[in-house]
């Protein structure tokens, strides 16, 4: 009978999600914490409908020397998780980018960057790649967005409806290792 009473996690009221996430491991036993950009719904119901996946990411920030991490990709398993790490220079300028498939967990091992955030709502983008369904990926401009500072203290998650546009300059142009999963 408990189990014919159990709520869909869709139906979870907004105090049910903040406990099951305030709760988490995620929130609990990594280093880096979530950045406070996170859609807790969103990262909520995929970790409690697709559990394989987000396990796999969590053992793999909590578990891995993410600095002693070689550049290129690194598959975590065969359901298609995997990480990208690379090294670059912060940019001055940049275009949103977004995707319709996969979810971005982006940490950096070193160096800082700001990462702008905007909603996805293309009645106020100006398209400058069109959707590119073999990367998944799409690039825009969009006037409105919120910056977020990413470093080793914090992690963000990007979901489909999540434009983001990263690997901003802070200060000063520096090079940071960024580990995407």
């Amino acid at each position: 009978m408990a189990c014919q009473t159990k709520k869909d996690v869709s139906d979870w009221t907004d105090s049910e999600i903040n406990e099951w996430f305030s709760a988490s491991a995620w929130n609990t036993e990594l280093k880096m914490k979530p950045d406070e950009s996170i859609n807790k719904r969103a990262f909520v119901e995929q970790n409690v409908m697709n559990p394989q996946s987000w396990e796999v990411a969590f053992k793999f920030l909590k578990e891995t020397d993410l600095n002693a991490l070689e550049l290129g990709r690194h598959d975590l398993s065969d359901d298609g998780t995997y990480a990208n790490v690379e090294e670059y220079l912060t940019k001055d300028s940049a275009h949103f980018e977004a995707h319709r498939k996969y979810i971005d967990i982006q940490y950096l091992a070193t160096g800082k960057e700001y990462i702008f955030v905007t909603p996805m709502e293309p009645e106020k983008q100006v398209e400058t790649q069109a959707y590119d369904e073999q990367r998944d990926i799409e690039f825009f401009d969009k006037e409105e967005y919120t910056p977020h500072l990413l470093s080793p203290d914090n992690f963000m998650v990007f979901f489909p409806e999540d434009g983001h546009k990263p690997c901003m300059k802070v200060d000063t142009n520096e090079t940071v290792k960024k580990v995407v999963v």
